[in-house]
């Protein structure tokens, strides 16, 4: 059996993301539609493909020559675009006098070519269309028979209409029917061949997955139909018969969340957004590709983390085990004293083992945005995002950046000091770390901390991510609590003494505390309220920190603080200005 593949067109429904990738390059759980087309040719019995091109033609090319195929794959590339059934009669030279199986390029399917194929040749039709029942698409009428007879035009009387699926089996006559060197359609073609008397039947089946991948939403909804099964029966050992799905509340980023629930338990859907940039040792691989990557990696090393059941880059679909909805933010909020602090004990041993065992075998090649924390990020990501989001966006001071270079360079050179380098989550914080109850008595020793959100993982320091965790002002930990939690995490280190350590931590928790603002002013301007509550406690243990250092570099810095939480809270300003 000879076919061929449809992948010249345009993309026109799914622009702007094919500007860079051809639709037949769009994967799904990791696999190109091209190639699972062609694996599916080759298991019904092809044993030969032609793949036209015009839109991207070198992306597809360059795809096909660098791998290897187990039949012949021939590519006519069309210098001006001829529309379906013109790209088969571009290829006519190529052809044997036997039937022809055509396929669109950019849809998800599971319908068998070889149950058409033979359909095809019990009716000796001139052509033969796989059909299905899609109320969405019923466009083409069919007899009892499955005899074809119009397209788009109102259905006679005592007729169906049926879906056209992109699948299609040509006879040589069929072919030879085709004006050449023009563009024109299939369907203009079966048209022509219906008035000229010519029988072209339909085959009706009843597939499990049927996608046309053309547009962003029917792309989404093609990735999740494959991944989600697949994702059930890796947690669950089964596909259910219901799913249940209820959107989630994200925190500060714009990906969305849904909690897919069955009888045998749940799991996690996140959608990063399509990502339709090739990854060819660029910087920026896409938020998704780092999620699936980093969370592979992180369990792999044996840290506790949400598994990754199923995920697809391009789509940004990802799947992930169900932690439940108890953060250590909530947690932490209900215990006391001594509990409260052991807890805390236990996620720093966690953090530490995420460090220093996530680092080995750690390709920075994996990372989202940068591959280390360094100099420039903190300078430009941390010290002027506070500036431009916090300072100059939330509260309008309209502060000029050069006055406190001087003490962002400093703080960003005093943070890289005694760094003990590991894997660097950057945002350990209490809602990014879930706990997960066993079963028995209620007790801190029951609950496993589980790290999510890790997709921004890259080298860094360790004292970055203890004082996010113990700075963060969702749980406000006292200070001298913070202290003692400190003590405790250069005991397992074995740097109680190292007053490197010391000062690359004061400085990292400097550093993060600029994050922290910027983040939470950036926020609360694009109308995510919530986080204009943390402002108060976030700057205060900014300002309480910079007290407690003695250099006259952070004066300017200081002065802007103690500035800000003023303008944060109006009764100490009414004061301020009465004295």
């Amino acid at each position: 059996m000879q076919a061929m593949i449809l992948a010249a067109g345009l993309g026109t429904r799914l622009k702007p993301y094919t500007t860079l990738r051809p639709k037949p390059l769009f994967t799904i759980d990791g696999t190109t539609l091209l190639e699972r087309h062609i694996h599916t040719l080759v298991d019904a019995g092809c044993d030969s493909i032609i793949i036209n091109t015009c839109h991207l033609a070198s992306e597809i090319h360059r795809f096909i020559h660098d791998r290897s195929w187990p039949v012949p794959i021939h590519i006519q590339e069309e210098a001006v675009l001829l529309d379906s059934a013109g790209a088969v009669a571009n290829v006519a030279a190529h052809l044997r006098d036997a039937p022809l199986l055509v396929v669109n390029g950019d849809t998800l399917t599971d319908i068998d070519p070889r149950a058409l194929l033979d359909a095809h040749l019990k009716k000796r039709a001139t052509a033969t269309l796989a059909l299905i029942h899609h109320p969405e698409f019923n466009k083409v009428s069919v007899d009892d028979t499955g005899q074809i007879h119009r397209f788009r035009d109102a259905t006679p009387e005592g007729m169906i209409r049926r879906t056209f699926t992109g699948m299609q089996i040509l006879s040589p006559e069929a072919v030879a029917a085709i004006p050449r060197g023009i563009p024109f359609g299939l369907v203009d073609l079966y048209r022509a061949l219906i008035r000229d008397g010519k029988r072209i039947q339909g085959f009706t089946v009843t597939p499990g997955l049927w996608f046309d991948c053309g547009t962003p939403q029917r792309y989404l909804d093609a990735s999740k139909a494959l991944m989600v099964p697949k994702a059930f029966f890796k947690a669950f050992g089964r596909y259910p018969d219901t799913v249940k799905t209820q959107g989630l509340k994200g925190d500060g980023s714009d990906r969305l969340w849904s909690r897919l629930s069955s009888p045998d338990g749940s799991i996690i859907c996140c959608e990063n957004g399509i990502h339709s940039d090739f990854d060819r040792g660029k910087k920026n691989s896409g938020e998704a590709r780092a999620m699936i990557r980093i969370g592979t990696h992180l369990k792999a090393q044996g840290i506790p983390c949400s598994p990754i059941l199923a995920g697809d880059s391009v789509s940004g679909v990802v799947l992930v085990q169900d932690a439940g909805d108890t953060h250590l933010m909530d947690l932490a909020q209900t215990l006391a004293g001594d509990e409260r602090e052991h807890l805390y004990e236990k996620i720093i041993e966690v953090l530490i083992r995420f460090s220093q065992k996530g680092i080995r075998g750690f390709d920075t090649a994996w990372c989202w945005q940068t591959p280390a924390y360094d100099k420039q990020l903190i300078i430009t990501l941390e010290c002027h995002a506070f500036m431009e989001r916090f300072i100059n966006g939330y509260l309008g001071l309209n502060e000029g950046m050069e006055r406190y270079e001087a003490a962002f360079r400093h703080i960003a050179d005093k943070a890289l000091t005694g760094s003990v380098t590991g894997l660097m989550h950057r945002d350990f914080q209490s809602r990014n770390i879930m706990m997960v109850e066993a079963p028995g008595e209620a007790s801190t020793k029951n609950y496993t901390p589980v790290i999510i959100d890790f997709q921004g993982a890259r080298r860094g320091p360790l004292q970055y991510d203890l004082a996010s965790l113990l700075i963060d002002p969702y749980t406000a930990l006292p200070h001298p609590r913070q202290e003692r939690l400190l003590a405790y995490a250069t005991g397992l280190l074995h740097r109680e003494h190292d007053p490197d350590f010391a000062t690359g931590y004061t400085f990292c928790a400097i550093a993060r505390n600029l994050q922290i603002l910027g983040a939470f002013g950036g926020l609360t301007l694009k109308g995510k309220s919530g986080f204009k509550a943390h402002i108060p406690q976030a700057l205060t243990t900014l300002e309480n920190r910079l007290k407690r250092i003695n250099d006259p570099i952070l004066s300017p810095l200081k002065c802007l603080v103690e500035r800000a939480r003023q303008e944060t809270t109006p009764s100490m300003v009414k004061v301020s200005r009465k004295s």
